[in-house]
């Protein structure tokens, strides 16, 4: 399916609703702070030595160094792809997002004391987390700028690389649950707005035909490179997943059950976040169709 202009500006107005929505409830309801802090204690919990070794290198896939050059990589396949305005999207993505999460932190910030009571050091500058944010872009971009036939792994890929660094930054003690699930819908909300403005172009200003054969001798090795890489994505962010898993599993069996029955919103927080990234990264899957 390959979604219009407009049909694509109505899913990123319905991101905007929910984002301002979750921003209502994670700082004006009490009871949604309170499961907020309860999450977060629940998550912070599970810190020890080996994990936040594990933790903090999964999370620094968000810092803005790696970012910068997985979005160049991510836009020189879709150039040589003759796809430049994909290749635009991409860096356009990862810019506007780098910087409104920001901006926004600055502009939003609020005091929450349930991170106190989580033993957490979430600062009131927090929502939306910018390494979730990164992490989602850099998830649309893998699924928009590689080759049709290998978007399935690209989505995978991406999932598992925003999964492993928003859990890391809630386990790390920086974030509430909510300040993650805000990074997803502000990356998802921009790339749609982008996604729409790249429909509009394609319909009024179509693409010149496809190159030669030497250009297709260049897209065919790219698309083989791209394969080796994702592969290479999904083996790192599901071994540093599966990691975090063992490792609190290693400290925890003892008392896993009696844990998760201690601290019921952690249980269903992190359900709630996979369920954030999967449904928000999917969609945009859909919408961005079988071409750019």
């Amino acid at each position: 399916m390959r979604l219009g202009s407009r049909a694509l500006l109505v899913g990123a107005a319905a991101c905007a609703v929910a984002f301002v929505v979750l921003l209502a409830l994670a700082y004006l309801s009490a009871e949604a702070r309170a499961v907020d802090g309860a999450a977060l204690e629940g998550f912070v919990g599970l810190q020890r030595p080996a994990v936040d070794r594990i933790t903090g290198l999964l999370q620094s896939f968000g810092d803005p160094v790696p970012v910068v050059l997985v979005a160049a990589v991510l836009a020189g396949v879709a150039a040589a792809q003759r796809r430049p305005r994909v290749a635009l999207l991409v860096l356009a993505l990862v810019a506007i997002t780098s910087v409104s999460s920001q901006l926004l932190k600055a502009l939003l910030a609020y005091p929450r004391s349930e991170a106190e009571l989580a033993g957490a050091g979430v600062a009131d500058a927090a929502f939306p987390s910018g390494h979730a944010t990164a992490a989602m872009s850099l998830a649309i971009a893998l699924v928009v700028a590689m080759p049709a036939r290998l978007r399935p792994a690209a989505a995978l890929a991406g999932l598992l690389i925003t999964l492993g660094v928003s859990y890391s930054a809630v386990v790390q003690g920086g974030h509430f649950p909510s300040d993650i699930v805000g990074g997803h819908l502000l990356a998802t909300g921009v790339a749609l707005v982008l996604l729409s403005g790249l429909r509009a172009a394609e319909a009024r200003y179509p693409e010149a035909a496809r190159g030669s054969a030497p250009s297709d001798v260049v897209r065919r090795i790219v698309e083989g490179a791209s394969a080796i890489g994702l592969m290479a994505a999904l083996a790192t962010a599901a071994l540093g997943i599966a990691a975090v898993g063992v490792v609190v599993l290693a400290f925890r069996t003892s008392d896993l059950v009696g844990y998760a029955q201690a601290h019921t919103a952690f249980g269903a927080v992190a359900v709630v976040l996979a369920l954030s990234a999967i449904t928000l990264l999917c969609g945009l899957a859909v919408a961005a169709g079988r071409r750019g």
